[in-house]
């Protein structure tokens, strides 16, 4: 079974959707990540989410091993480019104990405040192809509420549930995956 399979497979997962990043494109993005993972066995994926923080995220990871499906936009530019480059240097699962980015990660950037959190993957890839139904998953914060993507809340942890009749669902129904990570402990955690 593939990871991608994998990840359709299991009932909770994390879907984000995927744009720039301070004048880096996807492709050089997801190669480095990749990058860190051969040389570490992990690298940390910056994101701001209110929808997919720390707790949620391990919380989601306690049971059964999760995943992250990345999806392109609903349409093109629909992902606003992050533009800050600041570079993370300690990280923390509990925001008590912190420690130093593992030597050999590469910069783990973005905007570096209160809000900046990392996913922790130790498997990525972009050899998939393939599109996701969005109206399957609910929000897992609160499952009777379908998924909404809006500006500052582009990654959300979700369970499989039909929304296909919920009157909220979002519009675009389909989306293009673009790649998928597997999480490793500490899963989630936040930066500084």
């Amino acid at each position: 079974m593939t990871i991608l399979e994998e990840a359709l497979k299991s009932d909770r997962c994390i879907i984000s959707v995927m744009g720039a990043h301070a004048g880096e494109g996807v492709d050089a993005i997801f190669n480095r990540k990749i990058a860190d993972i051969e040389r570490t066995g992990k690298t940390f994926w910056l994101m701001r989410s209110p929808k997919a923080r720390p707790i949620q995220v391990q919380d989601i990871c306690k049971s059964s091993p999760a995943y992250t499906i990345f999806v392109e936009p609903a349409s093109k530019g629909g992902a606003r480019p992050t533009t800050n480059n600041e570079a993370a240097k300690e990280h923390s699962a509990d925001k008590k104990i912190w420690s130093q980015l593992p030597k050999g990660v590469g910069p783990v950037t973005g905007k570096i405040d209160y809000s900046a959190t990392a996913l922790v993957f130790d498997r990525m890839t972009t050899n998939v192809s393939g599109t996701i139904d969005l109206w399957k998953y609910s929000d897992f914060s609160v499952e009777e509420r379908p998924l909404k993507f809006i500006l500052g809340c582009s990654t959300i942890c979700v369970i499989q549930k039909d929304m296909s009749t919920h009157p909220d669902k979002m519009k675009s129904r389909y989306r293009g995956i673009i790649a998928v990570a597997k999480l490793t402990e500490p899963y989630c955690v936040w930066l500084r």
